[in-house]
This record gives C-alpha cells, sequence and structure tokens, in this order.
C-alpha cells in the first residue's frame, strides 16, 4: 500500500531574505514568540497606514470576522508594530496555525501586509488493521495516542510508530511492516491516520533460561509457566503479552504455595531469534526463605488468612504489613461476635531458609450485641441514624451475634458526624460507650451512641460576584447555602458543583469558583462569598461525525443534541453519545472537541464512531427442574405433573443496523422436551428518528406442548407499536393474526370432545396494553408499584374464525416495613367473553386461546399451567374463561447480606367463566374446579448480579380433586368415546399438596 503524507500538516518556520524595503515578521510553533526583522528603520514603517491586509493562501482556518477581532488592525489606520505583534501572538494562541509570517511592504505612502501562514492540523479517525488477535484493534489504536481532535504533529507520529512496534514485540510480532495512509480533510483541517501492519509470523516461546536462587527443579518451573504445548509433545505455544505475564504469575504462585512468599521473579531480557523465529525468556528467581504463618488459639482457615493477611498479596514481610494483618484479624474476630478478641504477632528467629510468624489470637467470650441507643438527637430522629449505621442488633437468623467491631463503630460515629457537619451542626461531637453484661448475661453487651448535637450555624448572608445578570436568579436557585440555610462546606462543595455544571453546560468550559466565609453577625452565623470566574465563552461551529459506514447519517445527526452556533456543553456532547451507543449499533463513540486547547471562540465537536459488528450468534443450554411431568403424547398418567427435569437448547442469530437505520433482523429457535420454536422479529427502535415511538413485526411458528393435555401448532403474525408516554408509563398497540391447531393426536380428553377442539382456527387480534412501572429496582423491588392492562378484541369482521375479547388487569405494590423487611403483593385479573352463543360449543373459545395458569411466577399452588379446569374423563387441564390470582408475600433477611427469605401466600384459581369466579375455599365436589385454592409456603433468594436465585417451596391445603383415567390412550378412545362409564375405568386423583419451584428473579 503506497504510503501518502499530509505535506502541510506540519510546518517550520524559516525567515526569508527578500531584496527591498520590507519587514518580515515570524511566528513559529517551534519558538512560540514573535521576531521582526528590520530592513529599514522602524520609523519608515511605523505610524504609516495600512494600505492592504492580505492571507496566502486565501482560504483560512478562521473567519473573517475571528481574523480582524484577534489581529485588531484594519485597513486605513496607522500601523503600530506592537500592536501586529499582539495580533499575531492572538492568531496563534487560537490554535488554528501551525506558523504565521508577515511581510510588510511599503506601497503608495501607506503599508501592505501579506500573512503567509500554515494551518494546524487535527487527529480524526485513527484506525490499525492487518493484526490478528492479540493485540486487539482497540489496544492497538489506543496505544498510539493520537487523540482525537488534537493537534497533530511529527512527533506524536514517530512516537505513535514506536509505541505500535514495542506493543507488537510483546506479542510476539518482531518483523511487522508498518505504513500509514493520511486522508486529508482541509475544509476542517483534520487528518484521518490509518495504519495497515503487515505483523508476520508470530513467534514462539523457546526453552527459557533461569538463574538465581530457584529451589526448585528447572522443568517444574517451566512447566509451571504453561508456555508448553500438551508437555511439550506439541512444542511451543507463541508469545502474547498475556500469557508471557500469566507464565510470570504461575511461577510466582507456585513459590507462594510452598509458603516462599517472598519470592522474586523477574524478566530480565526476551532475546529474539529471527531464524526459528522463536523468543527466549530470561527470567532471574529468588527463591527467599520459606515462611510459615501460623495461629495460636484460634484456628483461621488458610483462605481466610490469605484474605486478611497483606503479606501474602503484598509479597513482603514487614512490621508495618504484619499490624495491619493484626488489625485485619482483629476486626474479623469482632465481627463473628468475639467483641474482646485481642490479636499480636510475633516471629520466630530465622533459620537458614525457615521463618515462622505466628498470630496470636485471644478471641475471649463469643457476645451478642442485643442492644443499641442512640441518645442526645433531635434534629434527626432514630430511624435516620440509623439509616446510616453498619452496627447491627442481634437476629435469630441474619446476625445471629450482632453485627459489631471496634472499626465498625468508629465508622458509624463518622457517619453520624458528618451527617450533622452537612446540615450545620459544626461542632457536633459523637461519643460511645460499650456496656459489658447487658441484661445480666455476660455474654451480651449493649453500644450506647450520644450525640452532643451542639448549635446548628446557618447562612447570614450570600454575595455572589462574577456572575452575568442575567443568569443571577437561576444560578441562585441552584444553591443549597442561601440566606438563611445551614452552613455547611458540604453544601458549599455541592454548590460549586451546581454553579461549574451550569457553566460547562453554557460554553464556559474554563469557569472557575472561590469562595470566602466569615463571622455573620450575629452568633452561629457564617457571611459566605462565591466568586465566581466565568472565563471566555465558546461555541460550536460544526458538528463533525466520522466513522460511518452503513448507518444513515441523518440517523445519527437527530440523535446528537449540539447544532451549529450552540453553545459549547460539555453535558450535552456526553448525553448525545450515550444516545448513540443506545441505538445499539457502535461498538465505540468517542467524542471530543477539537482544537480544545486553543483560544478560538468557535470550535467544532468530533464524533468518532465504530459500527458494530453486523451479525452476532447466540446459543444456550438450559432446563426446568419442576412437577413437569405427564407430557408424553401417549401417557396418561400424572395429570398434574410430576418431579421431573426438562432440557432445553436455545440457538439465536441476529442482523443489526439492518438498512443502515439501527433496525435488527434476528431469528431465535428454542427446543425441548415440550416445544420447538422459531421467532423472526423485525425491530425498530426510535422510529422515525422518535425516542419514544418503537415499532416491531413478529413471525412465530410454535409446536409445543406446555399445556400437558395437548401439543399445538402456532403459526402467528404481529405488528407492535410502543409509545413511551413517560418516564413510568408505556403504552403498546397491536394486531395479531394466528393460526392455531391442536394435534389430534395428543389431546387428552373426552373422546367425543376431540373433534371439537382439534379443529384449526384463525384468530386476528386487535389490542393493546398499558405499563406502568414505579418500581425502584424492576429485578428486586423494595418500594414502588407496576400495573399492566392489557385487552383484546378478535371478530369475524376483522378475519377472525371466532369472536371474543380478552382482558388481564395486574396490579403490583411494594411496601418497605423496616429497611431490611419488605411486604410485597399482586393482584391479577383476567376474563373472556365470547360475543357467541355462551351455549354453543362450536362457537366457543378456542382451547388454545384460553387462560391457562399456575406456576412459579403466578401461582406457586400449581405446577406449571395446572390450575383451572379439568377434563372429567382424564383429569387434564382445559384452562377456562376468567382468571384472579392473588400473592402476598414477605421479604426479609436470611443470613447475612446475600442470603434472603420470603413466606407467600398465593391464592386463587383459572374459573369456567366470569360468572362462576368464586372466593369459596372448597371444592363442592370431584367435578367442579371454580373455587379458591390456597398455597402457603417459604422461599429463599440468593442475591446474584443478574438477579436473586430462588427456590419456592408451597404446602396446598385444599388442592383439587379430579377423575383420571388408567390406561392407554387407544384404550381412552375406545371406551370413553361416550364419556365416563363403566366401561371407561377412571381413579379419583388429587394434585400434590406440596410444590417446588426454582428459577430466576422474584416471583413478581
Amino acid at each position: 500500500m503506497p504510503k501518502k503524507m499530509v505535506t502541510d500538516a506540519v510546518s517550520f518556520t524559516s525567515v526569508v531574505t527578500r531584496p527591498g524595503r520590507r519587514l518580515l515578521l515570524a511566528l513559529s510553533s517551534l519558538s512560540l514568540i514573535s521576531a521582526i526583522r528590520l530592513f529599514a528603520a522602524p520609523q519608515d514603517y511605523a505610524g504609516k497606514p495600512v494600505a492592504a491586509i492580505e492571507f496566502e493562501p486565501a482560504t483560512q482556518p478562521l473567519s473573517q470576522a475571528e481574523i480582524d477581532r484577534n489581529l485588531g488592525i484594519s485597513i486605513g489606520t496607522p500601523l503600530d508594530l506592537k500592536e501586529l505583534s499582539a495580533g499575531l501572538e492572538r492568531l496563534y494562541s487560537s490554535g488554528r496555525y501551525a506558523d504565521i509570517q508577515v511581510e510588510a511592504e511599503l506601497r503608495g505612502g501607506g503599508v501592505v501586509l501579506r500573512f503567509l501562514t500554515k494551518p494546524a492540523w487535527f487527529i480524526g479517525r485513527v484506525t490499525v488493521e492487518g493484526v490478528p488477535d492479540p493485540p486487539n484493534r482497540g489496544q492497538l489504536e489506543n496505544v498510539t495516542k493520537l487523540e482525537l481532535g488534537s493537534q497533530f504533529t511529527e512527533r506524536a507520529f514517530r512516537q505513535a510508530i514506536e509505541k505500535l512496534e514495542q506493543l507488537l514485540r510483546n506479542n510476539g510480532f518482531y518483523r511487522p511492516r508498518i505504513e500509514s495512509d493520511f486522508e486529508a480533510q482541509p475544509e476542517v483541517n483534520q487528518v484521518n491516520i490509518r495504519f495497515f501492519i503487515e505483523p508476520g509470523e508470530r513467534a514462539k516461546f523457546a526453552q527459557p533460561t533461569l538463574t538465581g536462587d530457584l529451589e526448585r527443579q528447572p522443568e517444574d518451573i517451566v512447566s509451571d509457566t504453561g508456555w508448553k504445548r500438551l508437555w511439550g509433545l506439541l512444542g511451543w505455544k507463541t508469545v502474547t503479552e498475556n500469557r508471557l505475564q500469566r507464565g510470570l504469575e504461575n511461577i510466582r504462585t507456585a513459590y507462594r504455595k510452598d509458603n516462599r512468599l517472598l519470592a522474586s521473579v523477574t524478566l530480565d531480557d526476551l532475546k529474539f531469534q529471527p531464524d526459528p523465529n522463536t523468543v527466549t525468556p530470561a527470567l532471574k528467581i529468588d527463591a527467599g526463605p520459606t515462611i510459615e504463618i501460623r495461629t495460636e488459639g484460634a484456628k483461621i482457615s488458610r483462605g481466610k488468612l490469605r484474605q486478611l493477611v497483606p503479606v501474602y498479596q503484598e509479597q513482603s514481610v514487614d512490621k508495618d504489613l504484619l499490624v495491619e494483618g493484626a488489625g485485619n484479624l482483629q476486626s474479623y474476630l469482632q465481627s463473628e461476635g468475639y467483641f474482646d478478641a485481642r490479636v499480636n504477632f510475633k516471629t520466630a528467629d530465622p533459620s537458614t531458609d525457615k521463618e515462622v510468624i505466628t498470630f496470636v489470637l485471644d478471641r475471649g467470650p463469643r457476645h451478642s450485641l442485643k442492644h443499641l441507643e442512640i441518645t442526645g438527637n433531635s434534629y434527626f430522629d432514630t430511624a435516620t441514624i440509623r439509616e446510616r449505621m453498619y452496627l447491627r442488633t442481634a437476629s435469630l437468623l441474619q446476625f445471629r451475634h450482632g453485627r459489631f467491631s471496634e472499626e465498625y463503630l468508629e465508622r458509624d460515629r463518622q457517619a453520624i458526624t458528618d451527617l450533622y457537619r452537612g446540615n450545620g451542626f459544626r461542632e457536633v461531637k459523637v461519643s460511645s460507650r460499650i456496656e459489658a453484661n447487658y441484661g445480666g448475661d455476660p455474654n451480651d453487651i449493649a453500644v450506647y451512641l450520644k450525640i452532643e448535637e451542639g448549635p446548628q450555624w446557618f447562612v447570614s448572608a450570600l454575595e455572589i460576584s462574577g456572575v452575568n445578570l442575567r443568569d443571577y436568579e437561576y444560578i441562585q436557585s441552584l444553591l443549597h447555602s442561601s440566606e438563611g440555610q445551614p452552613y455547611s462546606e458540604i453544601n458549599i462543595a455541592a454548590d460549586r458543583d451546581a454553579i461549574l455544571s451550569f457553566y460547562y453546560n453554557n460554553g464556559f468550559p474554563d469557569a472557575s469558583f472561590d469562595f470566602t466565609a466569615t463571622p455573620g453577625p450575629g452568633p452561629h452565623q457564617m457571611q459566605l462569598k462565591f466568586i465566581v470566574n466565568e472565563g471566555p465563552r465558546y461555541f460550536i461551529r460544526q458538528v463533525l461525525v466520522g466513522g460511518l459506514e452503513t448507518t444513515d447519517p441523518e440517523l445519527v445527526r437527530e440523535r446528537i443534541l449540539l447544532r451549529p452556533g450552540d453553545a459549547l456543553s460539555q453535558i450535552a456532547m456526553n448525553e448525545s453519545q450515550r444516545n448513540l451507543y443506545e441505538l445499539g449499533i457502535f461498538a465505540k463513540v468517542d467524542t471530543a472537541v477539537q482544537n480544545s486547547e486553543g483560544k478560538e471562540r468557535n470550535k467544532n465537536v468530533l464524533y468518532e464512531v465504530e459500527e458494530a459488528r453486523k451479525y452476532s450468534l447466540n446459543a444456550g443450554v438450559g432446563a426446568e427442574i419442576a412437577r413437569i411431568g405427564g407430557g408424553a403424547a401417549t401417557n396418561l398418567t400424572s395429570p398434574g405433573g410430576s418431579a421431573g427435569f426438562s432440557p432445553r437448547i436455545s440457538i439465536g442469530i441476529s442482523r443489526s443496523n439492518f438498512l443502515g437505520v439501527a433496525h435488527t433482523v434476528s431469528l431465535n429457535t428454542r427446543f425441548s422436551s415440550f416445544q420447538r420454536r422459531g421467532v423472526i422479529n423485525y425491530l425498530a427502535p426510535q422510529f422515525k428518528g422518535n425516542q419514544d415511538i418503537s415499532l416491531n413485526f413478529t413471525g412465530i411458528y410454535d409446536d409445543s406442548r406446555d399445556v400437558r393435555t395437548f401439543a399445538a401448532k402456532r403459526m402467528e403474525a404481529s405488528a407492535q407499536v410502543g409509545q413511551r408516554l413517560s418516564k413510568a408509563n408505556t403504552a403498546q398497540y397491536r394486531i395479531q393474526i394466528r393460526r392455531v391447531s391442536v394435534d389430534e393426536n395428543t389431546l387428552k380428553i373426552t373422546p367425543g370432545l376431540i373433534p371439537l377442539f382439534s379443529q384449526p382456527v384463525r384468530v386476528t387480534v386487535v389490542g393493546g396494553s398499558f405499563i406502568q412501572d414505579r418500581r425502584d429496582d424492576p429485578i428486586d423491588a423494595r418500594r414502588g408499584i407496576y400495573n399492566t392492562v392489557d385487552l383484546g378484541v378478535t371478530a369475524k369482521f376483522l378475519g377472525s374464525q371466532t369472536d371474543f375479547s380478552r382482558l388481564l388487569a395486574r396490579n403490583a405494590t411494594y411496601h418497605p416495613l423496616t429497611r431490611q423487611v419488605v411486604f410485597a403483593r399482586q393482584t391479577t385479573f383476567g376474563w373472556m367473553y365470547s360475543f357467541a352463543s355462551e351455549g354453543d360449543p362450536l362457537q366457543d373459545i378456542p382451547l388454545p386461546e384460553r387462560f391457562f395458569s399456575g406456576g412459579a411466577s403466578s401461582h406457586r399452588g400449581f405446577s406449571e399451567n395446572q390450575a383451572g379446569g379439568r377434563d372429567l374423563t382424564t383429569g387434564f387441564p382445559i384452562g377456562g374463561k376468567a382468571l384472579l390470582m392473588n400473592t402476598l408475600e414477605l421479604r426479609y433477611p436470611l443470613v447475612g447480606e446475600n442470603l434472603t427469605g420470603v413466606l407467600f401466600h398465593d391464592a386463587g384459581n383459572v374459573y369456567s367463566s366470569l360468572r362462576r369466579l368464586s372466593l369459596r375455599q372448597t371444592q363442592r365436589d370431584d367435578s367442579n374446579f371454580d373455587y379458591m385454592v390456597h398455597a402457603v409456603g417459604f422461599g429463599i433468594r440468593y442475591r446474584t448480579p443478574v438477579g436473586p436465585v430462588r427456590v419456592d417451596l408451597a404446602y396446598v391445603p385444599n388442592s383439587p380433586r379430579f377423575w383420571g383415567f388408567e390406561g392407554t390412550r387407544e384404550e381412552l378412545l375406545f371406551n370413553c368415546a361416550a364419556g365416563p362409564g363403566p366401561q371407561c375405568p377412571r381413579t379419583l386423583q388429587r394434585l400434590s399438596r406440596f410444590q417446588f419451584h426454582f428459577s430466576l428473579g422474584q416471583a413478581f
């Protein structure tokens, strides 16, 4: 690839002597000063009127208005050499010029000034290509240190080459060939730099040379590095920086396992041998003495000891580290209830190759923190103070002995002090007292915190200087330290941040803040003076976007909040960057101000993007563990389900940024014991540039037996428009067209009903949803409200073969009872209404469209989809037309910080119709299922970064009884065609009173 240079990207000053009466001035990017060379007496030029001002080249990086404002010289005015020199300084300080020379020529009684300029060039997009990972592209681009928007110089370019070569060597590429290509954008004085690298073959490791005091066999050390392939049978691995460092760390780890904590492993040299293309590491090793760390008086696990004693991490032994380790051990024992614990250490006289360090642990008796009392507080109530404290009194499960240590106590005293000082109590004092033998029990203690609030200081007067009058009132509204408010340095710091944020957001990046505080006229009063220096204001010249390949530029411009002429706002720049990331089509979005150090009024704002990969493939393996049996096509046993395991596999592929407008096309599939499903989806988020509107087209093919009564095939096409009404409220409008058919060979119902329920049905649904989410945390809410309403209508005039409406509404609320105890409740109501005759089974709602419920996320008294009516012959569920569920949960801490417990009560059922909805708690007979089923139980939640993992165990005192069929499907079809009778043997069964569920996330 040819190398192309931008010739005027960097200029060096040269002063040319020309014959004649001329004045030559030069301002150099190297010297940063102005120089004047006179070829005649100064009086020949000074005071002469300026006849003309010329610039070469004619196109300048600054506008004419900016040039005139900086230069300060106009035609017709007498020439002032000092003013000319100052004007040149201002032009150069704009940062837009790499070199400025001025020629002055006497002509017709005046002076003609000719400015010979070379513009500065600025760095745009930097890309590096041709190198296989590692290092990756991002590492290569970052190591160049060619920052977006900064001035391009030959020196920075040469350093970038050197850093690239070093990074390549670190990763085994010792003979790279680096070429560079420059793409100039002269209209904005920007240059895009592309490095193309031919890395050559990556070098391999060779046998390392080991020197020093090894104390281990060399072959064992080499084996520890992991640099050999298959223990050396396949030779050596290739060199990468991570592999090299990991090998060194593996050696250190091996020595630490031998208790040689001071072992030193250093890389002295990496000798490259070109002919075999190998690298020989030269390692210098000092094994050091064996250091054994013991404990006396109490047993501490080896893992905990390594965690608490910093000698292991620092690989050094000195008194400070041992003192720190003793303090950590003492805090650990105190946190375990040994509040009187004391820890010391001693070192044995080291032998030649062994040193023993013993931590002497005196645990003392184990105590419990039974009482925590706070007195002296009047400004803040006790609950507010307790929220900020780490100490905890003993509880039955979570903290059996409470949470206490001297470190925790000091931390809480400081937290209370900071709380008061932040509200004007400058002289607050917090003291503590520990009472042993609390309540007459020698194993119990009490902690008493006494707060001496002292006087509260207030701001008696506030003066703000340096603020433009048009902004004065607004800035005052931002402040905490206004007249009459508590005086606090914390409030002043918040006011400083608010003021500077206002200025940074309005084009004043150089704004500064200072303050003075003096005693006020009255006691406990302070007078404040805020001193603001606004600095120059900057505006936006242009917004430049680079790196777009397939993305529509208009899509990007719509997401950028900045426009030419706007005040330069760092906040708006960052928010625009976030908007671009939220499109989900960019792997990287960099933003910068071009020529950020230059003193030019109008700045270019740069956005440099890197488009993400268009295609992505995902795959996953999972399982369902619950009461899931009874689903086989020929199996008529266990209609209520039985404990089982169902594996599942999911595979998906997606194409992002389809058509360059941030739309996504995806295909997702799932295969399991009960389902084969494929979904193709077209998603248009932020449709037509509106961030509150999304458009979604979906096609579904589903062949599943998730309801154990039958297997159904569903083919569906849908279109949905989503609208965000506010931060909490969202609406969805959709139309769905689907054809659902039931495999008659899988229907486990009375044979006479099979022809009716196995008819394929085309359903067209027009509907919508309203979602209101005011939860503090959607994954694990502690307070707030969550409402959803879903309404759909299907009718023959829409092309449907059936007529009915469907309503499903849900309301959930979350109430914190204490800091750690939450009461949560949820009510779900559903209703389906057939517009046809209720008594005509041929016009009834199709079986797959009915409500099916029960399971981990609805009613834990049932296994999945087992609630509601059942076939009177086989006992398998047939769904219903009404649904009412109510769930209560008490969520409380269990053990430590991550394990919590839940007591729950689920009540409700799926009913055959709305008029048969009943709160009755008993089943009238074995063929009536329209009553409310109750379940009480206990659950465990373990907090993880992706949400809680949960296990729920439920007991159902009034689980439904039903008749089930004993026999094969052939016997069912032959003997039970006319329904239940003597020829159709049935057995009375009952859903299990005990249910268990394992899942992710809270139940609601």
